[in-house]
């Protein structure tokens, strides 16, 4: 369902008494009301159940080379929120699935310069504004990493602009937006605006959950890959 920002921060003003039906908002409640939403919308990229599908991101690996930067001016110009999934896909189209560790487990790697054919280790900096991948063991060989990443909303450039999102979240927008501007306003979104907004967000996350199911890694997976089955490591 699609509806234009200006629609939206309307609505929401609306719905907090700011203006009444059938009246226009001024132009400094519009602007004010399209900064709210697009850090609203912003936050929401922080939120693991607000993103309805997850992107395949691609990045070509070279030998010897097991770091990778993400975002503007990086190997790679997008830069993930964070990664759920992800594997070495060959030239051949095979997948090999790549666990994912923290900072704690890539920290105790001595020897972070092994090579292998299959990196089967990732470990994502999340720094800003490039994010840093990093690969155990070291490819030896060419390529294609994939990445399985939220989707992200995009930032909404003029009252203008139509939001087209999937079912639910226009409604969902309007109320919560509703609630973020009403202190500006010196007022208190309603309960039953507050019900609203906490109810359709409530609806979002639970479809949303049902692509959420976290990769099983295979049995006997190790940092040190010495559980893994894998073979042909080398220093």
């Amino acid at each position: 369902m699609a509806e234009t920002a200006n629609a939206i921060v309307t609505a929401s003003l609306r719905l907090i008494g700011v203006i009444e039906a059938g009246e226009s908002m001024s132009g400094s409640e519009g602007a004010d009301g399209l900064i709210a939403l697009n850090d609203m919308l912003d936050e929401w990229n922080n939120q693991n159940l607000m993103q309805t599908n997850r992107i395949q991101l691609t990045q070509t690996l070279s030998a010897s080379d097991g770091s990778y930067t993400f975002g503007s001016g990086g190997d790679n110009s997008t830069r993930p929120q964070w990664i759920d999934k992800a594997f070495i896909r060959t030239s051949s189209n095979i997948d090999y699935p790549i666990r994912i560790i923290g900072n704690d487990e890539y920290s105790k790697l001595s020897f972070k310069t092994t090579t292998s054919d299959y990196p089967f280790n990732l470990y994502y900096r999340a720094e800003y504004p490039l994010g840093v991948v990093e690969l155990y063991p070291v490819p030896s060989t060419t390529n294609t990493l994939v990445l399985e990443i939220p989707a992200q909303f995009a930032s909404i450039s003029t009252l203008a602009t139509s939001v087209d999102l999937a079912p639910g979240y226009i409604k969902c927008l309007k109320y919560a937006l509703a609630i973020e501007l009403a202190p500006d306003y010196g007022k208190e979104a309603s309960p039953t605006v507050q019900r609203v907004a906490a109810k359709s967000m409530a609806w979002i996350k639970r479809v949303n959950r049902q692509d959420k199911k976290r990769m099983a890694n295979p049995a006997g997976w190790a940092v040190n890959g010495r559980s893994s089955g894998w073979r042909g490591l080398s220093g």
